[in-house]
């Protein structure tokens, strides 16, 4: 009764008969990854519909009100050049914004 797991695998029937045994093992493992995949992807929606939810509960009921997420959230590891850039975005936004003050507080004088 492997044949129709198989099938539902994707394989064809002249594949299982007929094929390689190795062929019915890629598509064993083929699956498995997919399953693992569709896993991780209803994860990752579930933890959207969180913060959304969070984000509609604390807003009814504060007045503070904050924002849903702007980017969507990163799910791989950053490389070192990609954490370097981020500092670097980060340090000009913090220069921008000092010189703005300072700006601003010699205009006040």
């Amino acid at each position: 009764m492997a044949c129709p797991i198989y099938m539902l695998y994707g394989m064809t029937y002249d594949q299982f008969w007929f094929g390689r045994p190795s062929m019915a093992k890629a598509y064993e493992e083929a699956h498995k990854l997919r399953r693992k995949q569709r896993n991780e992807e209803m994860w990752v929606n579930g933890m959207y519909t969180l913060q959304a939810l969070s984000v509609a509960l604390h807003n009814a009921f504060d007045k503070k009100k904050i924002k849903y997420a702007e980017k969507p959230f990163d799910i791989f590891p950053k490389t070192e050049a990609e954490k370097e850039a981020e500092k670097e975005q980060e340090r000009e936004k913090l220069i921008r914004y000092l010189n703005s003050w300072m700006t601003s507080s010699k205009q006040e004088q």
